[in-house]
């Protein structure tokens, strides 16, 4: 395979990984940075490569990376002898991201049973009993898989 295979093998994959965050609820210049610096051939990528790599401005690329670093699922750094920012993944946080993602279930599920308090609709008590029942069983079933994530990755 040529160089410029790899090359667009990779950009397709970028493209894949990118309408994939997408889907899960990234926003869309978000997740193609965050699919770049997942492809990335080293440790990372500069300002200047992420505006080159996916055609976007510097602006975007600096406010997508105030809420990945905010969120810290990327590190910024400096390499010596470079006046670039460069941005690399953090390694370890998609368990973590998972986590506070379904930890909001717990939530829907003591809203849903008071909202279920509160009504005197037989229709509505049935709605809100199909999402106590959906929410709670996967609230349950969470802290278990947690459990064996956690035992499985030493924590």
């Amino acid at each position: 395979m040529t160089s410029d295979d790899c090359e667009k093998r990779r950009a397709t994959l970028r493209e894949k990984l990118a309408r994939m965050l997408e889907t899960v609820g990234f926003p869309h210049a978000i997740s193609r940075i965050y699919a770049a610096l997942t492809m990335a051939p080293g440790e990372g990528l500069s300002t200047s490569e992420l505006m080159t790599e996916l055609g976007i401005s510097k602006a975007s690329v600096s406010n997508a990376m105030q809420f990945l670093v905010g969120t810290e699922l990327v590190q910024k750094y400096r390499v010596p002898g470079s006046r670039e920012t460069y941005y690399r993944m953090l390694k370890g946080v998609w368990g973590d991201i998972l986590v506070k993602k379904l930890t909001a279930t717990s939530y829907i599920t003591s809203v849903v049973r008071e909202a279920k308090e509160g009504t005197d609709s037989p229709e509505a008590l049935e709605r809100l009993n199909e999402m106590e029942d959906v929410y709670s069983f996967f609230e349950t079933e969470f802290k278990t898989v947690m459990d064996r994530w956690n035992e499985r990755t030493g924590r």
